[in-house]
């Protein structure tokens, strides 16, 4: 039989249900089922259509029509119906010496029946009128992303946004009526893909933001997909999020049980505000001033601001030679009629200094009532995952509350931070509310009164979306072990850079050269510092093209 000839016959399935399958002429492959003889749903199919349901095994059409009638007519038993009236089909490969055999397998989806009229104006729906349509544009943005990430080092680390792209987003009127979404995409491809800061790049020295990794995108994809609202309750989201945190807990040397407390959140900026809003919950009303270095991120200033804590209420502190806080001035700077919050850095974003967290520790033990101790790990907490370098972090362990993000050293793609909190009570009284009527716990079902967690009373936020999916899934698939060899590496990497930095002492000066950062200036008259390192010499950074 050739492509232009068809065989027309309807073949008996399972049950009630038949099969005809139509090739013609035509650009499509027309497959219809029949329930009781009576035609019940019908598809058309293209040809990329067939290659992308098929996985990739039929090209055309016409192979996948041969595909079909061959199984229709040697072993129906190969096609069979789903409840909701979708075809899957599954037969066994042969291949090798050894007559190795492989089941596949893929299924034809059926665009959905319209709707029963009624005497009501007919359903509007958001779902696609044809799902194979959009399972293909599915696998093209697939194929288009992995092939964005395996690509990356061939592209520029960054390139400006020219003047007419800039102007085409800006011209972009509200859209009233829709367009196709394939279209949408290919727009999506010009205007944005090409033009990104360039923190994916291995190029990317300027700034302390994360790469994220594949799985993580694939993660961020089943995250969207099952768009589930993460205040609490009984549900697979919450769940996992309560195992992340058991995980942070233990690499962090929180206790690992229901005293201590913790919540995923957009990155320590909003965890600072949380452990502020905790400590001051602790004081009581009391006066509470917060001590910090120079160094420390301006986050800190931020989060005091939001809360109304006064200017006078921040005191900053000296550092010392290793640009780490003070311990001396410090101590004599804090007021004993005061409740003081004591800043301390695990990697500082200027210079990644880690500050004596051990002393400091030790300092606010001496006056628990009166003193709490905060880790600011936005970069470097996570080093805990080294082996060769956890002992840096030593006293972070007995924090009362430690903020870090998973969105740069640990490869979670963004945002991703969390916040742990020693005193899981005081977390909790410090945002919990009185539940409203529409907020109501039952006694069983989704929100049950007991047995459940609901992030949103330990936390700014009610509407939460899935981080943990994310942060679980990146865990699970490289380790804790492979992610601290990876750290390991990076600061190996820094201390490379640092020395060839040293060699070239007449054109710059090493200020700092902690754990991933190298931080330098020019020492001499050079107008732009955008350089890189070729074969152990420092030239002109031809990674950033424009």
């Amino acid at each position: 039989m050739d492509a232009s000839s068809s065989n027309t016959s309807v073949y008996q399935l399972h049950d009630q249900y038949s099969l005809r399958v139509i090739s013609n002429s035509s650009p499509f492959l027309i497959v219809e089922l029949y329930s009781n003889e009576l035609l019940s749903r019908s598809v058309s199919l293209n040809d990329k259509q067939c290659f992308v349901l098929s996985h990739r095994l039929c090209e055309t059409t016409y192979e996948l029509y041969e595909l079909l009638i061959d199984l229709l007519q040697t072993s129906t038993s190969s096609i069979h119906v789903t409840i909701d009236e979708h075809l899957e089909v599954s037969f066994p490969i042969r291949f090798g010496s050894q007559n190795r055999t492989k089941l596949w397998s893929f299924k034809i989806v059926f665009p959905s029946a319209s709707s029963a009229k009624t005497d009501l104006i007919d359903e509007v729906s958001l779902d696609p009128l044809d799902w194979n349509e959009t399972r293909a544009l599915g696998h093209q943005i697939m194929d288009d992303m992995v092939d964005y990430l395996r690509d990356v080092r061939l592209r520029p680390t960054w390139r400006p946004m020219p003047t007419s792209v800039k102007e085409t987003i800006a011209n972009n009127q509200l859209p009233l009526k829709g367009q196709p979404a394939s279209e949408v995409y290919d727009e999506i491809r010009s205007i944005a893909l090409p033009y990104v800061v360039g923190n994916i790049h291995p190029h990317f020295w300027g700034y302390v933001q994360g790469t994220g990794s594949p799985i993580g995108a694939l993660a961020e994809l089943i995250t969207g997909t099952m768009n589930t609202m993460s205040w609490g309750g009984h549900q697979a989201s919450i769940y996992l999020e309560r195992q992340v945190l058991s995980w942070l807990k233990g690499l962090m040397g929180f206790p690992n049980d229901e005293t201590s407390s913790g919540v995923l959140v957009s990155g320590t900026s909003v965890g600072t505000i949380i452990s502020l809003a905790v400590a001051r919950k602790k004081f009581h009303g009391r006066n509470m001033i917060i001590y910090y270095s120079k160094e420390a991120h301006s986050c800190v200033i931020r989060a005091a601001n939001l809360l109304g804590i006064t200017a006078e209420n921040l005191v900053l502190i000296p550092t010392n030679e290793q640009r780490q806080i003070d311990l001396q001035a410090l101590q004599s700077s804090i007021d004993h009629n005061s409740g003081g919050f004591i800043v301390g850095s695990a990697g500082t974003v200027g210079t990644g200094a880690i500050d004596d967290l051990q002393g400091l520790a030790d300092l606010c033990a001496s006056r628990p009532n009166d003193l709490w101790f905060h880790v600011d790990g936005a970069i470097g907490a996570v080093l805990r995952c080294s082996t060769r370098f956890r002992s840096l972090l030593t006293g972070l362990e007995r924090a009362d509350s430690i903020a870090f993000d998973l969105h740069k050293w640990l490869f979670v793609p963004y945002e991703c931070g969390c916040i742990l909190v020693r005193d899981a009570q005081l977390h909790r009284s410090a945002f919990a509310q009185p539940q409203a009527s529409y907020l109501a716990l039952m006694e069983g079902g989704i929100t049950p009164k007991n047995g459940e967690i609901f992030f949103g009373d330990y936390s700014l936020e009610l509407s939460r979306n899935m981080k943990a999916l994310k942060v679980w899934m990146t865990l699970k698939t490289y380790g804790v072990e492979k992610l601290g060899q990876i750290m390991e590496q990076n600061v190996e990497q820094a201390k490379y850079f640092g020395s060839l930095i040293q060699k070239n002492a007449k054109e710059f000066e090493l200020l700092a050269n902690s754990i991933s950062l190298c931080v330098w200036i020019n020492a001499g008259p050079v107008e732009k510092a955008r350089f890189t390192f070729e074969n152990g010499k420092l030239s002109d950074n031809r990674a950033f093209q424009e």
